[in-house]
This record gives C-alpha cells, structure tokens and sequence, in this order.
C-alpha cells in the first residue's frame, strides 16, 4: 500500500535520475524545488490524431489516488478546432501521454516527501545506491540546430500575417519556426542539467520515455489547480537582458511602457479571461497582475496573473476543452488565429506550444507551456526546438525575428 516517508537529508534532481531505469518526469522550478514520477503503474498514451477528452477524464478518474504526470500536446483537438486538419509532419509525437506514478519524490523548500510503496529501508538504498552515469558525453561533438524556415521566408509570411490582421480576420497570431538537427550522440539528462544552468527556468521539465526526452526550460505556467482556484499566468512581451545593471533596469522600465508589447499582453488576457469564463463561477475571473515585468536569465518577459473559482464538477477534461490551447500560443481570436496558424506554418507543433504536468491525490494540477524546449526523437534521432512570438498590426518583421533568436539563445548554449 503506498504511503508518505519524510526524507531527512538533501535532494539532488540530478542525482535521483541517474538511479531510474524506467519512464520518468521531473518538474522543478527556480528556487531548487521539484517533483519527480517514476515508474509507472498505469499509462494512457493516445497517438497523433487520436485525442479522446473521455478516455483521459476516464484515465484521471481510475488513478485519482495517485500522483499522474504526462504531457498534452499543441495538436489535440476540442470540438471547437475539429475541422482544423491533422498537419503531416516528419515528427510523429503523441497527442498525448500521462502516467500514474509508483513512486514519487517531493522536494519543496528543502524538505522532502516520497510517496508510493517503498518501506523505509527500500527508500534508503535507492537514495544511497551507486549511480550510473555516462561521462562519454563531454566528449561529444556540438550540434547546430538549423532554421526549418529561412530568414527571407519569415519575413516574407509576417508581412503576409499582417494583412490578415489589416483586414481584421485577427487581432494578433503567434506565428512560430522550428529548428532542428541530426545527432549521433546526445546526453539529454547532463544537457537538461545545463539548460536550467543557463535558463534558470520558473516550470522546468524533464520528460524521459522509451521513445523521446524532452528538456523544457518553460517560463510560463498553462494552469494550475489549487482546491477550487485556478491560475493562468499568460506571457506575451520579451526584452534582452542589459550588459550592465543601469542599463538592464532601463531595458526592462521600458519593456513594462511599451505599448506594442502591452497591446500584445492584453489582447491574450482578455482571451484567458473569456476561456475561464466558460468555467468559472459567476463573477470569479479576476486579473491579480497585469503586465508584470519578470526577469529570467537571458531575457525580461510582460506576464500578467487571471484566475477564477470553479465549480466542484468541473473537471480537468471540462478545464482542457475550455482553455486549451493556451491564448500566448495561438493568438485571438482564438480559433481563427489558429486556422491561419496552420495555413503558414510549415511544420507540425506537436509537444511545442502544449502542456507538460502532474495531478496529485488532492485532485490539484499544475502544468506549464512547452516554450523554451529541446525534443529529442529517439527513434529517428532528431532534435527539434521551435520558438515564436506575437504578431500585431505594429510588429516589425526583423525585429520579430530578433526576438525569436533570442528565445533560442539559451537552447544553443546548451548544445555548444
């Protein structure tokens, strides 16, 4: 029968991992924190094309005593976006994937918690147990993520986008490009490692299965449950980070009064807020923060806060039709924005722009948006890292793809 066990000494995500030999997720944020499933006891794993908002809610409901983990991806479909087609993609990643845990690790504020069937001398060989781990990789040669779409071609479909905006169709699109690389030889667990060195990400994530990793470096939260609340924490706004500390305070005073970067952030709030309304307890929705400047290792980003109360029978499959996908990554209004999103982007999101998380016993949830992050196919042994931003009636083509290099930034440090 599983069961909690305090953990007396310190916790080290990196160290844990290297002892697990099966399926496993890791979420951890920037002050050290994490959460850590392994071992599956039960799994759902719906293919591409293949979403069922009733067999997962069926999936939740069998293992609700259990800590699950898993990850959406950006092409499941709701009712609303049925008519938009499947996009062929060499890539063929699944709709989705959750897992009910055998064991858990909790690490928060420096105390740790293991849940599952483990006794207490159990844990503590698996906690003390020699690691395994591959020092080979340093000896790895770099690998260069290639642009999917070039320089020229981008520019080209932003003018494109925007007279869609112009004719009024849309009112902002998240309009993405994919770049991805062959690799011989590729350590995911020492480069996830890495990329939170260098990203010092908020909702990071670590997915490792039989057949792909995947290492986000996520700044932004999808939703999250708490008892009858629930919190959405939209971004939309980038500034670089300064050279100096004067020059890095001005960069983001700057950012928080631009009025372009704002329009941007508003628009998908109010989008949030009228995906929450279909749920909500009447008058509930509130914006605690809006256009708050948050500060990250290479670039400063405008995230505003929406939450609401939500009825006890709403669901998370009620919650997914609702608000799934995200606004930041779609643009408003939403399903058109997403219809135009299809038409040029010329590559298949997949686990991009979806959502990756846990559910605990309580019935709360958390999961970020998959931004910032590398996937590795293991079977036909790619990388793949797609990045993008917001497109309005003001967006200056170059400079949008400016900032879409700049999002990338950290990804390629960690691959050089």
């Amino acid at each position: 029968m599983k069961h909690y066990i305090n953990i007396e000494s310190s916790l080290n995500w990196y160290n844990l991992i290297q002892r697990i030999n099966s399926d496993h997720i890791l979420l951890n944020d920037d002050r050290g924190n994490f959460i850590l499933g392994w071992n599956p006891i039960d799994e759902i794993i719906l293919p591409k094309g293949q979403f069922n908002s009733e067999k997962t809610q069926a999936f939740l409901n069998k293992n609700k005593e259990s800590y699950i983990f898993g990850y959406l991806s950006y092409d499941i479909k709701s009712p609303e976006t049925n008519f938009i087609p499947i996009k062929k993609d060499k890539r063929d990643f699944n709709d989705l994937h959750f897992f009910a845990a055998n064991h858990v690790i909790i690490y928060n504020q420096k105390q740790g918690t293991y849940f599952g069937n483990y006794t207490k001398q159990e844990l503590n060989n698996f906690l003390t147990e020699p690691r395994d781990l591959d020092d080979n990789y340093q000896s790895y040669p770099p690998i260069k993520l290639i642009a999917e779409t070039d320089h020229q071609k981008y520019l080209t479909q932003l003018e494109s986008i925007k007279n869609h905006i112009q004719f009024g169709n849309i009112y902002e699109m998240n309009y993405c490009v994919n770049f991805s690389a062959e690799y011989k030889d590729f350590a995911p667990l020492q480069t996830y490692k890495k990329l939170v060195q260098n990203a010092i990400p908020p909702f990071g994530a670590f997915v490792n299965t039989s057949d792909l990793c995947i290492l986000s470096a996520s700044p932004e939260r999808f939703v999250r449950k708490t008892g009858s609340k629930l919190i959405s924490q939209p971004i939309k706004g980038t500034a670089k980070r300064g050279k100096s500390e004067a020059e890095d305070k001005q960069i983001a005073i700057t950012l928080k009064a631009d009025q372009k970067e704002r329009a941007e952030n508003v628009m998908i709030v109010d989008l949030v807020r009228n995906d929450l309304s279909k749920i909500a307890k009447k008058n509930s929705v509130q914006v605690p923060e809006l256009c708050e400047v948050y500060s990250f290792r290479t670039v400063h980003q405008l995230i505003s806060t929406v939450t609401c109360e939500v009825p006890t029978n709403i669901n998370f499959s009620d919650t997914l039709n609702a608000l799934f996908p995200m606004g930041s990554m779609t643009g408003a209004p939403k399903i058109k924005a997403m219809e135009i999103i299809d038409e040029f982007e010329n590559f298949s999101r997949g686990i991009y722009s979806g959502a990756i998380g846990y559910f605990d016993p309580n019935g709360n949830y958390d999961f970020n948006v998959v931004i910032r992050t590398l996937v590795q196919d293991k079977i036909k042994k790619t990388l793949s890292c797609s990045v993008g931003g917001a497109i309005t009636i003001q967006s200056n083509p170059q400079k949008e793809y400016e900032e879409c290099l700049l999002k990338l930034k950290a990804i390629e440090d960690t691959l050089c």
